[in-house]
């Protein structure tokens, strides 16, 4: 069992940095106005989608990655200071160490083919930047390790349509995140408990990651969740409660119609 006072980078939440980011886009946001609100007009500022939909995907990993037993170490939104990018979430456990790029693209097809991987049949360079990934965790381990332990870089899709592999080139493990926990599972023991005590301890070091933030993540979570609020009460209203109203106002107008034509016939008899 690894266990730690987590008072360094494991107190991070999913999706911490992707949740500043769209926070910040979000803060400069036009106001709805009650026009607006009154339609259900998503409260997403401009080019916040993205980031809303990322967080969604991330924190719905982070929730899988909760039931893993206490073997495993998880750590969230991890920053390693190249233009805001960062590790969505890196475990380690008894099959080594797992980085994971996680990617929220529902319903939509995934294609993995030599080297390429596509969504709805467009080229993504999610390959690429998981193997980078990989080669970053392996520099911070080269200097400060005896020996580098197995590192399995994997994309994690959120509710997808389909995987389809029709040949695999890279080493990069793509999978849809029901299966995620099976696939931990089934890796081979490579780390003992010391070994991965060790790594967690190395890990969950601030000084470690780039402009790593600490003990900010509920409070950014709290402002996450009241904004996911307004966007579903929004969707509700337009998808919803919209087209009710619009019904209830046609049947009245039909009832008023019949009765004034029923008043009519009345007057000419």
């Amino acid at each position: 069992m690894v266990t730690l006072n987590g008072g360094g980078t494991r107190k991070r939440r999913a999706a911490q940095s992707i949740i500043e980011r769209l926070l910040r886009l979000q803060d400069s946001a036009r106001p709805r106005s009650r026009w607006e609100r009154l339609v259900g007009r998503s409260p997403l500022g401009r080019n916040c989608e993205g980031l809303y939909q990322g967080a969604l995907g991330e924190i719905a990993v982070g929730a899988r990655l909760r039931t893993l037993s206490s073997e495993w170490a998880v750590f969230h939104s991890l920053p390693i200071g190249l233009d805001g990018w960062d590790i969505d979430h890196i475990l380690i456990g008894p099959g080594g160490i797992v980085t994971i790029n996680t990617k929220h693209h529902r319903d939509l097809p995934i294609g993995v083919s030599r080297n390429e991987l596509t969504v709805d049949g467009q080229p993504v360079p999610y390959l690429r930047h998981s193997e980078f990934e990989e080669q970053y965790v392996s520099t911070l381990l080269q200097d400060r390790w005896s020996s580098i332990p197995p590192i399995h870089p994997v994309v994690v899709f959120v509710a997808p349509r389909e995987i389809l592999s029709l040949s695999v080139g890279s080493h990069v493990t793509v999978l849809d995140l029901k299966n995620l926990l099976a696939w931990l599972a089934a890796l081979p023991v490579v780390l003992d408990e010391s070994d991965r005590r060790g790594i967690v301890e190395l890990f969950d070091n601030p000084a470690m990651w780039a402009n790593t933030a600490v003990g900010t993540g509920d409070a950014l979570l709290d402002r996450f969740f009241a904004l996911e609020a307004e966007i579903r009460a929004a969707r509700r209203q337009r998808t919803v409660r919209l087209p009710l109203a619009a019904l209830l106002a046609v049947s009245l107008t039909t009832a008023m119609v019949l009765v004034t034509l029923a008043l009519l016939r009345q007057l000419a008899g």
